[in-house]
């Protein structure tokens, strides 16, 4: 009856006052602070994309603005990870804000797409590292209990981004130049750090069974870019370029990742084959939203804009509603409900291509930002549940690897969609149909293996009974 007892009221949602009180709370305020300017600066460029591809040109290197970042965070988060279990997070924080720093500013400058394209390299490594951090000091501070609770927050600085972003874009894009958007948040980054340092958990974390390796990541990295690279552009190195990257990805990818990833084996496996299918299926459509409304339908920027405000917005009243009911459904049902909610966006926005009303992939979309907020913190959150105590952070990093791994992919996949159907005489709107196509394979695929991620509880209750 006792056990009964207990499990009733874990399955109470925590109060508020948990998340707030003392100096837990101001640590959440300066996560939630960091949180809010990234999201900003993210819907900020998603918008302004179509603008700088009429200023710099080089529509097939579109997809590269935003491979470039996956494959910077894709570099920086297992690095990340393990960094925050040696150093602690003060250090890691310093370093990798001033990486993204740089690589606004270099956006800011950049002469040339190619040139736009290393300096989202740059703020994909920053960016990363802070995901890293952020998760990272959500699993080692926080009650298991209150987890979700501090995920859901996290989503919910995505809604003021979601409402001021695209307008802010848009209104840059239309006056003093798309530019001035890169610029605009350096200031606001160093305001932030400033509130965030104090509040971040002094020293470093409990030493970890591995040494921090920069090797295998870098190596994934170049193996994956050289495989988009060979897919975007028709050429004699086409076929060199795509079997040496993949014969150096494999390899690196199998020392990264929890072993059974590649075949999505029950447990952490699982959970981070579903981070990249996840990413994979939702980058593949909403890096390309707003070049679809503004090149195929004729939208304005403003117009495209809207789209990803409300599918922002219907994030984070997914991740809300998610909080509420994670300690009684299981994640592998809140993975599926996620799956299938992309998978109807990205058939609306095929539909788009085809002249439906513009309301079929404004609707689509948004229900695509519910599913999302939904399926994309329970992930992380079953690896959270599952890790080795003292462990947690090294762990989750090989989530959020592939969690950008999916990001990279998804818009380099689809960007080279475009590139081939342009190159081959077919087409923008072939192309997009292909990206999104993609996006549609992915979304089964996560939908297939949903009910392979970590039951509720299974190293919490382990760990209780070795106590």
């Amino acid at each position: 009856m006792a056990e009964v007892e207990g499990t009733a009221g874990a399955l109470a949602p925590p109060r508020w006052r948990d998340v707030f009180g003392g100096a837990r709370g101001r640590l959440t305020a300066g996560l939630l602070l960091l949180e809010m300017l990234v999201a900003i600066q993210i819907l900020v460029v998603a918008t302004i994309m179509p603008a700088v591809r009429r200023d710099l040109g080089d529509v097939q290197l579109y997809g590269w603005t935003f491979s470039a970042t996956g494959l910077g965070q894709f570099a920086a988060i297992p690095i990340a990870g393990r960094a925050f279990d040696r150093f602690g997070a003060r250090k890691l924080l310093a370093v990798t804000l001033v990486i993204y720093t740089a690589g606004l500013a270099s956006a800011a400058v950049a002469p040339s797409m190619l040139a736009l394209v290393f300096a989202r390299l740059l703020q994909g490594i920053g960016g990363g590292a802070v995901y890293a951090v952020s998760l990272a000091t959500v699993a080692k501070t926080y009650p298991s209990d209150i987890r979700a609770r501090v995920l859901a927050l996290l989503a919910a600085m995505w809604i003021l981004p979601g409402i001021v972003g695209p307008p802010l874009g848009a209104l840059f894009a239309q006056t003093v130049g798309w530019r001035y958007a890169f610029l605009v948040p350096i200031p606001l980054l160093a305001v932030a750090a400033v509130l965030t340092f104090p509040a971040l958990p002094d020293g470093a974390g409990a030493p970890t069974r591995e040494r921090v390796s920069l090797v295998w990541p870098l190596v994934l990295a170049g193996g994956a870019g050289m495989v988009l690279a060979g897919l975007t552009d028709l050429s004699p190195w086409t076929i060199p370029l795509i079997v040496v990257g993949v014969a150096f990805a494999l390899p690196a990818l199998v020392r990264i990742v929890p072993a059974g990833t590649l075949v999505a084996r029950p447990g952490t496996a699982a959970a981070a084959a579903a981070a990249f299918l996840l990413s994979l299926g939702f980058l593949a459509g909403d890096a390309f939203v707003p070049l679809m409304l503004t090149a195929v339908r004729g939208r304005t920027i403003a117009e495209a804009g809207i789209l990803l405000t409300f599918m922002t917005i219907a994030w984070a009243a997914g991740s809300w509603w998610q909080s509420r009911v994670a300690n009684r459904i299981s994640p592998s049902r809140l993975v599926a409900i996620g799956a299938l909610a992309l998978a109807l966006g990205l058939v609306s926005l095929i539909l788009a291509l085809v002249d439906a009303p513009l309301a079929v992939p404004y609707v689509g979309w948004t229900i695509t930002g519910i599913g999302m907020g939904i399926a994309f913190p329970t992930i992380p959150l079953s690896v959270m549940d599952a890790s080795s105590e003292g462990e947690e952070a090294t762990e989750l990093s090989s989530t959020l690897l592939m969690d950008t791994l999916g990001v990279a992919l998804g818009s380099g996949l689809a960007g080279a969609s475009v590139a081939l159907s342009r190159a081959t005489g077919h087409g923008l709107t072939i192309g997009l149909a292909g990206g999104f196509g993609i996006g549609v394979a992915a979304a089964l695929a996560l939908l297939a293996i949903a009910r392979r991620l970590p039951a509720h509880g299974r190293a919490a209750d382990a760990r209780a009974s070795a106590r």
